[in-house]
C-alpha cells in the first residue's frame, strides 16, 4: 500500500508539472486542441498507444485471454489493421485538409448542415459515455491502490482529469501519453516473461492449456463476423486517430507515428492476452476475468515494482480520458458553437469555449458514471451509431465525387433508424446492428446521390484524388473543383 501511494503521488506531481508547463505556452484554440499542428513522432506514437491501451483494454484483454484465449486477438485485430490502413492511405489527405474533427470534413464537402448530426453523435452519444467509462476504470484502480470507496475514487479521478485537461490541452495530454506508453509497453513485456518463468516455461503453458484457448479462431463464424464488424469500421472514423494525424508536424511523422503506434498496440494485445493464458496456470479458473491482471501482477512482483505498473495503468486510463474530453470538446466548440452559434467568434473566445466544452463534457461523463449502471451497453450502442452514421459518408467524401448532400443526409438518418430498429428487435439472425446499419447507409448514399443534384454549398470533389498533388490546399485553388477547403 505504501509503495502504491508513493507512485501515485509521483505521478500526480508529474502531470501537474506537465500541465503547468504547457498551460503557459497555450495562447490560442489551435494550441489547446491541436497542439498548433506541431507534434513530433514520440508524442503522436505514444499517444496512440496510451489512448488505445488504457486500463480497460489491458485488463480486459488479459481477462479475455484467461477465458477465451487467442481468438480475442483475431477478433480485435481490425482495431490496428484498419487504423494503420487509415494512416497509410488517408493520412496525407487528412493532414492537407487540416481537419479539426470528422464533422469538419462533412461541412467542407457537403455543406454546413451536414456536420450537425455527426457532431452530436460523437460529442454526446459517444465521447460522453466513453469518458464515463474511463472514470469508472480510474475509480476502480484508485480504490484498489488506496483502499477508498469507489465513488470517492471516481470523484478524485474526475477532478484530476478535468484540471489536467483544462490546464494543458492536447500538448500536455500527448506528452504524458507518450511517457505512459513506455511504462505500459515495459510493464506488459516484463510481466509476460516473468509470468512465463513463474509457471515453469512455455512448455508447461502449452501442455496445460486447452486447445480452444490456444486457437486463433476458436468461436463460430457468426460470432467472429460480429466481432470483426464491431471493431473494424468504427476505427475508420475514430476521431482520436484523425486528430493525431492532423496534429503531427509533417506527413511522414503522422503516418509513421500512427502506424507504428498501432503496430505496438497489436504487439501489446498479444502480450496481454498471453498474460491471461499464462495466469491460468497460477490462478483459480473461477477467477473473475477483470481481476486476472491485477491478481497475477500482485503474485509476480514486489509492491515497489508492481505499484509502478499498476499506477501506470491508472495514468494511461486518465490520459486516455483527457483525449476523449478534448476530442468531444472540439465537436462542441468547432462544429456546433462556431459552426452554428457564432461563426465569427474570435480565437480568444474559441479558447474559452473549448475549455468550457471540456468542463461540460466532463460533468456529463461524471453523471453517466455515477447514475447509469450498464455503461458498457450504452458505449456499445454509441459505437454502433458512430460507425453507421460516418463510415460511408467519409468514404464518399474521400473517394466519390458524385455523392450529394441529400444522399449523405438521407444515408445518415436512414442508417440511424435501421440500426436502432435492429437493436430493439433483438438483433435478428444473430447479426450485430452495425451490419444492417452500414448496408442501409451504403445503399442510400448511392441511390439518393444518383437521383439528386449537388447543392450550391457543396464542394464537389473527391478529396483523396483532388488534393494529391497540392502542397498547400488551404489557399484558393481553381482546378479540380476545389474551393477554399479550410
Amino acid at each position: 500500500m505504501v509503495w502504491f501511494l508513493i507512485w501515485i503521488i509521483v505521478f500526480l506531481l508529474f502531470i501537474v508539472g506537465v500541465g503547468l508547463y504547457h498551460s503557459r505556452k497555450i495562447k490560442s484554440a489551435n494550441d489547446y486542441i491541436m497542439a498548433d499542428f506541431s507534434l513530433g513522432f514520440f508524442p503522436i506514437c505514444g499517444s496512440i498507444v496510451a489512448t488505445t491501451l488504457g486500463a480497460a483494454a489491458v485488463i480486459g484483454s488479459s481477462g479475455m485471454g484467461f477465458t477465451t484465449g487467442m481468438t480475442w486477438f483475431t477478433a480485435t485485430s481490425p482495431v490496428f489493421i484498419i487504423s494503420i490502413l487509415l494512416a497509410v492511405i488517408l493520412g496525407t489527405t487528412i493532414r492537407k485538409l487540416k481537419l479539426y474533427t470528422i464533422p469538419d470534413l462533412f461541412v467542407r464537402r457537403f455543406g454546413k448542415s451536414a456536420g450537425l448530426i455527426p457532431a452530436l453523435v460523437i460529442s454526446i452519444l459517444f465521447m460522453t459515455p466513453t469518458f464515463g467509462m474511463q472514470l469508472v476504470g480510474m475509480g476502480s484502480i484508485l480504490s484498489t491502490i488506496v483502499d477508498i470507496p469507489l465513488m470517492s475514487a471516481m470523484l478524485i479521478g474526475f477532478v484530476i482529469c478535468v484540471a489536467f485537461t483544462l490546464m494543458g490541452g492536447l500538448p500536455s495530454v500527448a506528452w504524458t501519453d507518450a511517457v505512459q506508453s513506455v511504462l505500459i509497453l515495459l510493464g506488459i513485456a516484463v510481466m509476460f516473461f516473468v509470468g512465463l518463468n513463474y509457471v515453469g516455461g512455455i512448455g508447461v503453458v502449452i501442455d496445460n492449456t486447452p486447445e480452444h484457448i490456444m486457437n486463433f479462431v476458436g468461436i463460430s463464424k457468426k460470432e467472429m463476423i460480429n466481432y470483426l464488424v464491431i471493431f473494424g469500421p468504427f476505427y475508420l472514423v475514430w476521431q482520436t486517430t484523425w486528430q493525431r494525424i492532423a496534429a503531427a508536424k509533417s506527413d511522414k511523422i503522422a503516418v509513421r507515428g500512427v502506424s507504428i503506434g498501432f503496430l505496438l498496440v497489436g504487439l501489446v494485445s498479444i502480450f496481454a492476452i498471453g498474460i491471461g493464458i499464462i495466469a491460468r496456470q497460477a490462478l483459480p479458473l473461477d477467477t473473475h476475468p477483470d481481476a486476472v491482471y491485477t491478481q497475477f501482477l500482485s503474485m509476480l512482483f514486489h509492491p515497489a515494482i508492481g505499484g509502478l505498473f499498476m499506477v501506470s495503468l491508472f495514468a494511461a486510463v486518465l490520459t486516455g480520458a483527457t483525449s476523449f474530453l478534448l476530442s468531444g470538446a472540439m465537436n462542441i466548440s468547432k462544429d456546433i458553437y462556431q459552426g452554428w452559434i457564432a461563426p465569427g467568434a474570435s480565437d480568444e473566445r474559441m479558447l474559452k469555449v473549448s475549455r468550457l466544452s471540456v468542463a461540460g463534457m466532463a460533468l456529463g461523463g461524471l453523471g453517466v458514471a455515477l447514475l447509469i449502471k450498464n455503461i458498457l451497453a450504452i458505449y456499445m450502442v454509441a459505437l454502433s451509431l458512430s460507425a453507421v452514421t460516418m463510415v460511408m459518408p467519409v468514404l464518399a467524401a474521400m473517394f466519390w465525387k458524385r455523392a450529394t448532400k441529400a444522399g449523405m443526409i438521407v444515408s445518415v438518418i436512414g442508417a440511424l433508424i435501421a440500426t436502432i430498429i435492429w437493436k430493439i428487435t433483438g438483433q435478428p439472425f444473430g447479426l450485430h446492428e452495425i451490419i444492417p446499419g452500414l448496408v442501409v447507409s451504403l445503399i442510400l448514399i448511392i441511390v439518393v446521390s444518383l437521383f439528386t443534384k449537388h447543392s450550391s454549398e457543396e464542394n464537389v470533389t473527391a478529396y483523396y484524388f483532388s488534393i494529391k498533388e497540392i502542397e498547400d490546399p488551404t489557399q484558393m485553388v481553381a482546378n479540380e473543383g476545389i474551393k477554399d477547403i479550410r
